[in-house]
């Protein structure tokens, strides 16, 4: 692997997976966290937004959607988690789940102007990460320790999805964590709760793999996931981000849903957006509208 495509991969790797899966963590060769930031000009302190989406096997539609908010002066990343049924607007008075976004022509424009105006948060980037990356990552990070609330059984064959978990404390590994995080089928209120397990997932993945024991880990993630992810992240860019990760910690990270109701429309389960409620979460946690 070249150096500028070695770079590139790292840092795409720590925004992709470490910030925004939880493991704050990142080096490569002789440089520190902060010695790769001094090679480029200044350190970012402007926020900056990523729309985050997990693919299945197809890359047609998102299991997973994120906007992840950095803001290098508050010290913070703020994760607003949309379920993927969440109702959008697609164009110009059409309507869709924000899943099917992704099957539609230029698909991350439509995606990230869907959730612009849903949620008023400029995005600034995007990031695909699909699922055989994510199950490499937490196998190469010797797997996650993590309490199941349930019993997780599920098959589907046309998406090469086998979930097969018990509940209780245990370290899950790579396939097991996939599982884990896509599973919805027992919950009561399905999509709604499956995020509630991602964000304790992220939390754990955070609190255990914050350590520096696994800085030795970043060359393998980086040759692993390098085939995974998607962005128009530039390495200038993200690089200028990577020296706020030394001052991260748990207190740092903040984790909300969308809030919204189940509702059928013309025969189609939807989330319907709580405007007002979503609006309150993102001038908090996010800050906008800017004054």
């Amino acid at each position: 692997m070249n150096k500028k495509k070695f770079l590139t991969s790292f840092v795409i790797t720590i925004l992709a997976f470490c910030m925004i899966l939880g493991g704050l963590f990142a080096a490569t060769g002789g440089f520190s966290i902060r010695g790769i930031s001094q090679i480029f000009s200044g350190m970012a302190t402007e926020k900056s937004n990523i729309l985050v989406m997990g693919l299945d096997k197809e890359a047609r539609r998102a299991d997973v959607i994120m906007v992840v908010g950095v803001d290098p002066k508050r010290n913070k990343v703020s994760v607003l988690s949309i379920p993927r049924d969440t109702r959008v607007e697609v164009g110009s008075g059409r309507y869709d789940k924000i899943n099917h976004t992704m099957g539609y022509k230029n698909p991350e424009e439509t995606i990230i102007n869907s959730v612009e105006k849903l949620t008023g948060i400029p995005i600034d980037y995007y990031c695909e990460v699909t699922f055989e990356g994510f199950r490499n990552f937490i196998d190469i990070l010797g797997g996650v320790e993590f309490d199941v609330p349930v019993d997780m059984h599920y098959e589907d064959p046309a998406q090469d999805l086998y979930i097969h978990v018990n509940k209780g404390l245990q370290v899950l590994n790579g396939e097991q964590a996939e599982g884990v995080v896509r599973f919805r089928n027992t919950y009561a209120r399905a999509d709604l709760q499956r995020i509630e397990v991602q964000q304790d997932f992220l939390m754990a993945l955070f609190e255990q793999k914050l350590n520096v024991k696994y800085i030795l880990k970043a060359p393998a993630i980086i040759e692993e996931m390098y085939e995974s992810v998607n962005t128009n992240l530039s390495i200038r860019n993200a690089l200028r981000y990577v020296g706020l990760l030394g001052d991260l910690t748990t207190e740092s990270l903040s984790t909300d849903t969308l809030p919204g109701n189940p509702q059928m429309i013309n025969g189609v389960s939807y989330v319907v957006p709580d405007k007002e409620a979503l609006s309150d979460i993102v001038l908090t946690e996010f800050g906008y509208p800017e004054e």
